[in-house]
């Protein structure tokens, strides 16, 4: 069973905001100083983590199904905890230092709020 109205519209928010980190996730690779391409088991990881994975999530949440909520949550919940761990290291320095906090930031807040949303739509639905 599918939720309507406002239910429906708190998945569609999150599928946003996991686009949302899709889009910030390239961002920071883009800032990134270049790197040779060398495909090992770390960094593919790490690009699954980075990028597949919201886009994963954000497909679930689509979907609309109560579990989702929890999805969101758990990702949203590992993704601040690994924002704040880095924001917590990041001295302030050159203005590449500045443009990467600032990618940080807005992936806190949008996880803050992929946590938050994720909860609205599992206590709300019944």
């Amino acid at each position: 069973m599918t939720p309507t109205g406002a239910g429906n519209w708190t998945y569609r928010l999150m599928a946003t905001l996991c686009f949302g980190l899709f889009v910030s996730a390239m961002a920071f690779d883009a800032l990134q100083p270049e790197k040779e391409l060398t495909l090992n088991l770390h960094q593919s990881i790490w690009y699954g983590f980075g990028f597949g994975l919201p886009l994963l999530v954000g497909g679930v949440c689509l979907t609309g199904k109560r579990w989702t909520s929890m999805v969101g949550v758990m990702y949203g919940t590992i993704g601040l905890a690994l924002d704040v761990a880095t924001v917590a290291q990041v001295s302030p320095g050159p203005d590449e230092a500045i443009h990467f906090f600032c990618i940080l930031v807005t992936s806190a807040v949008l996880n803050f709020f992929l946590i938050l949303l994720g909860g609205h739509g599992l206590f709300s639905a019944s």
